[in-house]
């Protein structure tokens, strides 16, 4: 008890000379990133897509995208811009808990001068592996600078799920990121070493692993259990706040337009708690780390830098008229300031979600069995197929290929191996010789004997049963697919049943020629720009994690629909939902009907409060 209280005295020495420096600097460098830094950032996005004549990045422009310098150029100053200012950031802080370690007064114009010279140093040749450090702080550091726009690094669903099932894999996996964060936080010390001593980042690598030798599980166990603090203090107002206003909501009798609105008036708040923790988590965490890191030295005997010697020319300018007229209004300017950033960050965000405020209004939500009922079922087959209808989607997608001979199948890999065992392209076979293949004993022996279906089976029971998603996936080996797809939609009668979609553009415009009322869906994993421009998609079909709240406003505004795919967790689901998606596209179905339901008939504070004490 006696260590713990020492620890909170050494945290409050370290913060009581120069709190109100660090706070203003902290406010301004966050409004700075928002309002200057992120349009910058965007400016550059949108110049690099202009140089190679794009309007949007998806699966079939990257590489096209990725072609040339000027490019790659492009993408070097992003990735230099945002680690620079996360060093300055770091820096500016280090530096600020310094001086308050030798019990100066750290004015904000020295601050930046010192922060901002110690940050250049980023840019000499031995300092280059810093660039990679940094990269793995800046999710972490600037996650609500680049949300929505850059994609937090999170692999996919189904990759995860692929990993997942596969031992070797999915232990190689969890290893690397062992191994990341054990050698990251070897070097956890290398910042100080770097902007207080002027290391080099080898030199400073090198002093931080000396310091942590023999400390390491401490080290860490006390980082994490600071962070744990600060979470659960986070976690504590919110939950204490939504308890209160809970208790309000059901001693008053109230229509569910006014619980919507206090819903949406609380979640108002939640954001702005949430930048403010966005503003001051860092410099919490680096005040913890200053602590253990002076500690350290100390107890190793190790020379501590002294008080910073050159602070005149700051103090000169404190004695100015302009100067102290701010230092006298100082308080006022804080509170604007925090004001400023907290507007500025609510119109962002308040232009990306329109204003549109969930008054309760249902709306439908299509529920998309992704290859059938494939969590039950084979995938692909008539038995997962009717398996989706018996419990009710909405649609069914499949994919259809076709075989040598010009058989249209039900197939999602180009190669029969994983599914049937047989290691022969479809391409390169006839529907006569894979017609008796084994399509279920890999997923279960007791769908032994299962076949690859062809669409004419499927729309044969699926008609008057349930729509259907057909995706086309081309290989380059096809004769006249897209009119063979149509021509057996149309003979069934399906038009108005399906809709067909692709990863390929072109497939899309071949069958709106064909036939301009079958509705169409354009499926893209990356999906960044603007792709209202592609006149022969009804729609989008976009991958969980790369969806943003912006391309779902975009695509809405055009009169287009947007799903998403491949969502099977709930977490997922309610975050796509949340953003107004029209479908989601899931191995688990039921699992989506359930929640969909809830939300449709669930009483709305409940659900909110639900989801505060889940912490999610």
């Amino acid at each position: 008890m006696m260590k713990v209280v020492r620890f909170l005295k050494f945290a409050w020495k370290l913060l009581k000379y120069n709190i109100g420096t660090l706070l203003v600097f902290e406010i301004l460098y966050k409004f700075t990133m928002i309002v200057v830094f992120r349009p910058v950032l965007m400016g550059l996005w949108r110049l690099s897509l202009k140089v190679r004549g794009l309007s949007f990045l998806s699966d079939e422009t990257i590489g096209i995208y990725l072609k040339g310098p000027a490019i790659w150029i492009i993408l070097f100053l992003l990735i230099l811009g945002l680690t620079f200012f996360t060093l300055l950031d770091i820096s500016c802080i280090i530096t600020c808990l310094h001086a308050s370690y030798r019990k100066q007064k750290m004015p904000l114009l020295a601050l930046l001068r010192k922060g901002t010279l110690a940050a250049l140093n980023i840019f000499k040749q031995k300092n280059w592996l810093m660039i990679l450090y940094l990269l793995i702080i800046i999710p972490v550091t600037h996650v609500v600078l680049i949300k929505g726009y850059v994609a937090k690094f999170q692999l996919p669903e189904f990759i995860f799920e692929y990993i997942q099932s596969h031992t070797l894999l999915f232990i190689v996996y969890i290893a690397f990121w062992i191994y990341i964060a054990y050698r990251s936080f070897h070097w956890i010390y290398s910042i100080h070493y770097f902007c207080l001593e002027k290391c080099s980042f080898k030199e400073a690598r090198r002093k931080s692993n000396i310091l942590l030798k023999g400390k390491f599980w401490k080290d860490i166990g006390a980082l994490l259990i600071w962070n744990g603090v600060m979470i659960g203090v986070y976690y504590g107002v919110i939950m204490g706040g939504a308890y209160l206003i809970s208790a309000i909501n059901h001693t008053f009798a109230s229509s569910d337009l006014f619980s919507s609105l206090t819903l949406s008036g609380v979640s108002t708040l939640l954001g702005a708690m949430g930048l403010l923790y966005y503003v001051f988590s860092l410099p919490l965490v680096y005040l913890c780390i200053s602590m253990l890191f002076y500690y350290r030295k100390a107890k190793r005997r190790e020379p501590i830098m002294g008080p910073y010697r050159d602070l005149e020319e700051a103090y000169r300018l404190q004695e100015t008229g302009w100067f102290r007229k701010v230092y006298q209004y100082r308080k006022r300017i804080i509170a604007m300031a925090i004001v400023a950033v907290l507007s500025v960050s609510f119109i962002y965000s308040f232009a990306e979600k329109k204003g549109v405020l969930n008054l309760g209004l249902k709306r439908e939500i299509q529920i998309t069995a992704h290859r059938g009922y494939s969590e039950q079922y084979p995938e692909n087959t008539m038995p997962a197929f009717q398996g989706a209808v018996k419990i009710g989607a909405d649609y069914i997608e499949l994919d259809v290929q076709q075989t040598r001979d010009g058989k249209i199948i039900v197939m999602h890999d180009s190669n029969l191996k994983r599914t049937t065992g047989v290691d022969k392209n479809i391409w390169e076979t006839d529907y006569e010789e894979m017609r008796y293949l084994d399509a279920g004993s890999w997923f279960d022996k007791k769908y032994s004997g299962t076949t690859i279906p062809t669409l004419e089976e499927v729309l044969a029971y699926t008609k008057g049963k349930i729509r259907l998603n057909i995706e086309l996936k081309p290989t380059g080996h096809e004769h006249d697919f897209e009119q063979c797809v149509v021509d057996i939609v149309e003979q069934y009668h399906c038009e108005d049943e399906v809709v067909l979609s692709s990863m390929k553009y072109d497939c899309l415009e071949n069958i709106k020629k064909i036939n301009p009322d079958i509705k169409t869906v354009y499926i893209t994993s990356v999906s960044l720009g603007n792709f209202t421009v592609l006149d022969y998609a009804d729609g989008y079909s976009v991958e969980a994690m790369m969806l943003t709240q912006k391309f779902v406003n975009q695509a809405h505004r055009a009169g287009k629909e947007v799903l998403v795919w491949t969502v099977n967790s709930e977490d997922s689901m309610e975050r796509v939902l949340e953003m107004g998606v029209d479908g989601i596209i899931t191995d688990k179905p039921a699992a989506a009907q359930r929640l969909v339901y809830e939300i449709d008939h669930g009483d709305i504070w409940d659900q909110y409060i639900e989801k505060l004490l889940s912490l999610q």
